[in-house]
């Protein structure tokens, strides 16, 4: 085959494996060298025409310099990384203050600090040593949440689609110390899960999902105020969100970058022409991406998708609140009942919304009604589901 394609990202985050192609790779975000090969030419020497797309521009690349290696550099458009960059060790407060507007400062602190005032919380970032069980039953529960996730915005999910391959790799890595994964708990159910990579001083923030449950308590945010924390004790100079337009990417975002895509070839009349014409193609498909109908054909694709699952029926509630309510006939709904997950939505909304603790509130069950009231120190309120 004359012309082989690489994937530098996946090669670089997952696989922690440095194509060979390069010599040497140096962080544009300090200016330290990241990664220098050992002189190794029988890969290049053997090499005809490689097309390496999703290089990421924080790195500068060095090629082997040769007269018969030739080398195009082609920018890859509407590709855009987000990065959060750690320029100095200092705490997580500093670090919001340096880095980030007040408004934003205090969003998050109000996030962290409304959830930590309503739940039994705890938060653990695993990074070696996990065990099979309790992998298993980490990785059950986050398939479960990206599915519902991935449902609910009727998207395909790479992760979803070769779920056996990252449950096998993630296992592996955290167990020889290249992967963590953080764990935040109410009452010590895993209720979101991020799965990080690790390289040298990068961490890499992958793969993620949470508990619908708790949706206005901005558990999203949360893990990143964590793994920032986390970073800042641990001496990472960069956490790479990777590419994907994510609202909440730019927000934390203090370091943009983008991606190139690179072609090297060996310098013969077959293996130029194929280098141009795929240098072509890149240019075109750059140039068709201002157009519309790239996103129609997006569109188009998920509409057709494999392995397509219905979508997901969220609860719906109205709410009525009771002065004088009475419960002495009907039963209280406890934490780990049955028919607790058909009320948690609307009892963790209550508990947000008035900023009370999980422990100082009762849930009672009205029969046959699909009713429930919901009876804490401040306010009382009646949900009816729909």
């Amino acid at each position: 085959m004359l012309l082989t394609t690489k994937d530098f990202y996946t090669e670089f985050t997952e696989n922690r494996h440095i194509l060979p192609y390069y010599t040497k790779l140096e962080s544009n975000y300090n200016k330290k060298i990241f990664y220098s090969a050992k002189r190794d030419t029988s890969t290049i020497y053997n090499l005809k025409c490689i097309s390496i797309k999703l290089f990421p521009k924080y790195l500068t690349p060095y090629f082997y310099t040769d007269t018969n290696i030739g080398v195009k550099k082609i920018f890859q458009k509407d590709v855009n990384g987000c990065a959060i960059l750690i320029k100095e060790k200092v705490t997580i407060a500093l670090f919001l203050r340096n880095e980030y507007s007040k408004k934003f400062r205090t969003s998050i602190n109000r996030s962290v600090n409304r959830f930590e005032l309503c739940f039994n919380y705890s938060y653990k970032m695993i990074t070696e040593s996990i065990t099979a069980k309790q992998y298993k039953f980490l990785m059950g529960v986050l398939h479960k949440m990206l599915v519902y996730r991935f449902n609910q915005r009727n998207e395909p999910n790479d992760v979803l689609d070769n779920w056996d391959y990252y449950y096998n790799l993630v296992f592996n890595l955290v167990n020889t110390n290249k992967a963590s994964i953080l764990v935040i708990y109410s009452n010590d159910e895993p209720i979101n899960i991020s799965i990080n990579y690790h390289f040298k001083n990068i961490l890499f923030i992958s793969i993620s999902s949470f508990n619908h449950n708790f949706s206005k308590f901005s558990l999203g945010n949360i893990s990143i105020y964590k793994t920032i924390e986390w970073a800042l004790s641990n001496n990472y100079n960069l956490l790479d969100m990777g590419y994907g337009d994510l609202e909440y990417k730019r927000f934390w975002s203090n370091y943009m970058y983008e991606y190139e895509n690179h072609i090297v070839y060996k310098k013969t009349h077959i293996t130029n022409a194929i280098a141009s014409i795929e240098a072509s193609k890149i240019k075109i498909k750059n140039t068709l991406k201002k157009y519309p109908i790239a996103k129609k054909v997006a569109k188009f694709k998920t509409l057709f998708r494999k392995n397509k699952s219905s979508l997901n029926h969220s609860i719906n509630y109205k709410t009525i609140d009771v002065l004088n309510p009475i419960t002495a006939n009907l039963s209280e709904v406890h934490f780990g009942d049955r028919n607790f997950n058909l009320i948690a939505k609307p009892l963790y909304d209550y508990l947000f919304l008035n900023s009370i603790h999980l422990d100082c509130i009762r849930v009672y069950e009205i029969e046959y009604s699909k009713e429930y009231l919901i009876v804490g120190s401040k306010k009382t309120q009646k949900v009816k589901l729909n």
